[in-house]
């Protein structure tokens, strides 16, 4: 089953860097696929990421965790902003930032969805837990890869990071189907920990960003936000 959990896990974060490699092609456009994405990313944490917490948790440890995240952002973008200061493209170097940090929130966030598959693996959920990995790695995807390739990264890097951020559903699956799913509020807490981390993200350094020259740029963040609401729904 790791195996299983983690080759979806790859196939669907490689679709989502397609599409974001085509985005690549209308950089010009960047504040719009910028929109689009925040919208992505605010939807699937409130359509998808928190409730997941919630069924694992409860109120307590959503929201304790998530500031727990807010408070890690802050730390993380610090020390990235002392690491890439020197970087005399801006554009570039707060591209790369945004992207690291998604790519280590999102990575992070992998590891109790893979335990919660792997203590899953004889239920009849099985089927549906690896659709739906699958399907929500698909805009993830996008919203990782999309700030790194206009911060200049190459295929292959992009390739070589995507097996690496699938790795944690992979190793999640063994544990979880070792010693089973553990203590919920734990993992209720780490994934809300994650939610948080990558709300900040999104907030602070890609939808503000992308808002300062336009304000319709805010219309079509909410329109992906609603667009990924459904698409979720759907499956």
């Amino acid at each position: 089953m790791y195996v299983i959990g983690y080759v979806y896990t790859v196939a669907g974060f490689s679709v989502g860097g397609v599409i974001a490699w085509i985005l690549k092609g209308v950089q010009k456009k960047i504040d719009i696929i910028y929109g689009i994405c925040a919208g992505l990313t605010l939807g699937l944490l409130s359509f998808e990421i928190a409730p997941e917490a919630l069924i694992l948790g409860n109120w307590i440890t959503l929201i304790l965790g998530f500031f727990a995240g807010v408070i890690l952002f802050q730390i993380a973008h610090k020390v990235l902003h002392v690491l890439f200061g020197a970087t005399k493209n801006h554009v570039k170097k707060g591209a790369l930032q945004t992207g690291i940090l998604l790519m280590l929130s999102i990575t992070f966030h992998n590891l109790p969805i893979g335990i919660v598959l792997g203590a899953n693996q004889n239920s009849a959920v099985k089927e549906s837990l690896l659709h739906t990995i699958l399907l929500h790695n698909l805009p993830e995807g996008i919203i990782v890869f999309t700030p790194l390739f206009i911060a200049g990264l190459g295929v292959w890097t992009l390739f070589f990071l995507t097996l690496i951020i699938s790795l944690p559903v992979g190793i999640g699956a063994y544990i979880g189907n070792s010693i089973g799913i553990g203590n919920p509020m734990f993992w209720s807490f780490a994934i809300s920990l994650a939610a948080g981390t990558i709300y900040m993200v999104t907030i602070k350094e890609v939808l503000l960003e992308s808002i300062k020259d336009s304000s319709g740029i805010l219309l079509i963040a909410v329109i992906s936000f609603f667009a990924i609401g459904g698409f979720l729904f759907l499956i």
